[in-house]
C-alpha cells in the first residue's frame, strides 16, 4: 500500500503521495493564523492544514488506496 508523506513546507501543511512533488501528486493547505511557529496555537493549525490537505488528496485520487505517515516537517514527528 501506498503512503502519503504529511508534513508543512513554509506557510502550507501538506500531503505529497509519491517521490517527490514533480512524479507524484501534492495538495497544499495554507496555515491558517499568524502566530510564531514555536507556540501552540501554530503547532495546531499546522497539523489541521497537513490533515486538510491529507484529506484532499483522498477525494481527489479516489481509485487510489493509501495511507499516511508524518514526515520530518511534520510538528507532531518524533
Amino acid at each position: 500500500m501506498e503512503r502519503a508523506e504529511l508534513g508543512v513546507d513554509g506557510n502550507a501543511g501538506f500531503a505529497l503521495l509519491g517521490d517527490n512533488i514533480q512524479e507524484g501528486e501534492a495538495e497544499f493547505v495554507v496555515i491558517e493564523g499568524d502566530e510564531p511557529r514555536w507556540t501552540s496555537a501554530w503547532h495546531l493549525a499546522a497539523t489541521r492544514a497537513a490533515s486538510t490537505a491529507y484529506r484532499r488528496l483522498k477525494e481527489r485520487l479516489p481509485d487510489r488506496k493509501f495511507s499516511y505517515f508524518l514526515g520530518r516537517s511534520h510538528p507532531n514527528y518524533l
